[in-house]
């Protein structure tokens, strides 16, 4: 009788502090901590799609045209391979889907960094 007091009884540490699992109560200070670190992360995800973007705008223009080619996607080339290193693999597909939407926005309407 008394083992299944036991399991029914809420698990802590001390008293009504921490629980077991290792999450701590919601307090001011702590919520504050949280949305810290959320814009941190955040940020950085939007300053890394900002930066691929930029990217996705770089052409070379060449004087002599190869073919029907007057100018080369130097900056999506570079973004590919930025992409296709990166340590953190989350936002991969959106990060490949800037550079291309950059390209295309670039090529078709006069925007962009030619080098």
């Amino acid at each position: 009788m008394a083992r299944q007091k036991l399991w029914f009884k809420k698990r802590t540490t001390r008293g009504s502090g921490r629980e077991v699992k290792g999450k701590t109560k919601l307090t001011r200070k702590n919520a504050v901590r949280e949305i810290y670190k959320n814009q941190r992360v955040y940020s950085y995800f939007f300053l890394k799609f900002a930066l691929f973007f930029i990217l996705g705008l770089i052409w070379i223009k060449l004087g002599a045209p190869i073919g029907f080619v007057k100018v080369l996607p130097i900056g999506l080339a570079i973004g590919l391979v930025v992409a296709c290193f990166e340590k953190f693999r989350i936002g991969r597909g959106i990060e490949i889907v800037i550079l291309i939407l950059a390209a295309v926005l670039s090529y078709v309407t006069p925007v962009g960094i030619v080098l």
